[in-house]
């Protein structure tokens, strides 16, 4: 169990965090992951990490349910979906170091051609949807670090700044209120897990306050430049990550 300077640690990263996803709707995972893998296992960041994402996704998609356009996001969606079982699979038997490396790089080539405004062709496919929601939640359920590739695909749909919270919220609580069945089936959840997640939960809504104040201030220019930053760290992070464990 997180106490001390370990707590405090975390309690600070998950502040951090959560005013980030409050603001774009993913990145929560991105920067709380790294400090959670610093005193826990794996297998716990992961579940703790998503547990928390959970809660934020909730107050976020109450704010913005009514930017919805579901028939925008419906492969997005099945993808996930589908994933959800693999992704909690992985995670209860196997760490693919080298899957991981290859979707941080792509993570970081997404967010290279968002940032210089190329036209990512296949996002737009017809059923481009599928693959990156496979691919989302497949990081999602495994490593708690998914919103990038998400993010990649909803940018490149030109939607508004509000109507990408709504998708990206939508999406994510569809896949992790599954994952979380199946993370309490295969015995994934522990009463460890719930307790630290509790103990983070009052910086998490500290965090979601405090986004609420920068969320209206922001254009939509500067919104996809934030979103786009935060996914090429999401690519550093997962990459760096997984090569210094090599």
């Amino acid at each position: 169990m997180l106490s001390g300077l370990e707590l405090t640690i975390s309690l600070v990263a998950v502040f951090i965090g959560s005013t980030i996803m409050g603001t774009v709707s993913f990145g929560l995972a991105l920067v709380v992951a790294p400090v959670l893998i610093l005193f826990l296992d794996p297998q716990s960041v992961v579940i703790i990490a998503n547990f928390l994402i959970v809660i934020l996704l909730v107050f976020v998609f109450i704010k913005v349910r009514s930017h919805l356009k579901l028939n925008e996001i419906k492969g997005l969606l099945i993808g996930g979906l589908s994933a959800v079982p693999i992704g909690v699979l992985a995670l209860n038997i196997a760490n693919p170091v080298v899957l991981r490396i290859s979707i941080g790089l792509l993570i970081l080539g997404l967010g290279g051609l968002l940032l210089s405004n190329t036209e990512i062709r296949i996002a737009r496919s017809k059923h481009a949807g599928l693959v990156f929601g496979f691919l989302a939640s497949l990081c999602i359920t495994s490593l708690s670090i998914g919103g990038p590739l998400a993010a990649a695909y909803v940018i490149s749909q030109k939607q508004s700044s509000n109507t990408m919270r709504a998708s990206l919220s939508f999406f994510f609580l569809a896949t992790y209120i599954f994952a979380f069945f199946l993370y309490f089936v295969t015995g994934l959840v522990t009463i460890e897990s719930i307790v630290n997640t509790g103990l983070l939960t009052p910086a998490l809504i500290a965090g979601f306050l405090v986004a609420n104040l920068i969320v209206n201030k922001v254009n939509e220019t500067a919104f996809r430049y934030v979103a786009i930053g935060v996914i090429i760290s999401g690519g550093l992070v997962l990459s760096v990550r997984e090569i210094l464990a090599l």
